[in-house]
């Protein structure tokens, strides 16, 4: 008896949170909420995980989910893999699913669902992105602060514009989604990036952290280079 008492604690609740602190990093590298799977299945027909499961996940709240929530992850993931998003060219959802990456091995490798299954159960670690990354230090948050303040005065003066007439114009591009193209700011990293471009703020080493992407760049430089390409072209 102790012993199938034992077996109802696995996998550890330890294993659960860290699987869920692995699809929540999965879901925030894109800005994607917890539905997203589930819209993203019924608009292209494919079996998904149902939006209540997976926000439980996030919180390590299932303790024996069913077998075919893995297979699903499994197939969300081959098809980010090989970009079968099975949406038409006009359906809202494709720019923020092509956005997307698959979660892949060291050796690139994609997980499938016994993978899943596997860092479930602990077994398998989570992807090197999805652990905590270290904290930047304060000359760090600075140094980047002041890169791009001058990414973005020079932009500026080269398509002519006052500071005021240039933020408005990378605001207005911030607000439009760029599909694949660029990673989201949220309102609160915009509103704050305008502050550090006006002089005003210059990012904290959490802040910092926050805005690198998976590949260490820094999102809201990329949107300034972006910005840069549409403005001077």
């Amino acid at each position: 008896m102790s012993s199938n008492a034992d077996h109802a604690n696995y996998p550890s609740q330890e294993s659960r949170d860290r699987f869920g602190e692995t699809l929540t990093a999965w879901m925030e590298r894109v800005g994607w909420s917890h539905d997203i799977p589930l819209r993203w299945g019924r608009a292209a027909g494919f079996p998904t995980v149902a939006d209540s499961t997976f926000n439980r996940l996030q919180r390590g709240k299932i303790a024996q989910p069913y077998p075919v929530t893995f297979i699903q992850f499994g197939i969300i993931n081959d098809r980010l893999a090989r970009r079968d998003y099975g949406l038409s060219e006009t359906d809202p959802l494709l720019p923020r699913i092509a956005r997307q990456r698959p979660i892949e091995h060291e050796d690139g490798r994609i997980w499938s669902a016994t993978d899943f299954f596997s860092h479930f159960i602990g077994e398998l670690d989570p992807p090197s992105w999805a652990m905590e990354q270290s904290l930047p230090t304060l000359e760090e948050a600075v140094a980047a602060s002041g890169q791009v303040v001058a990414a973005f005065k020079a932009t500026a003066d080269a398509a002519d514009l006052l500071l005021p007439q240039a933020w408005q114009s990378l605001a207005a591009l911030a607000a439009v989604d760029q599909g694949p193209v660029l990673p989201a700011l949220n309102s609160e990293e915009l509103e704050t990036l305008r502050m550090v471009l006006s002089g005003w703020h210059t990012w904290t080493p959490q802040q910092l952290r926050e805005l690198l992407d998976l590949d260490g760049e820094l999102r809201p430089l990329q949107l300034l280079n972006y910005w840069k390409a549409t403005t001077t072209s």
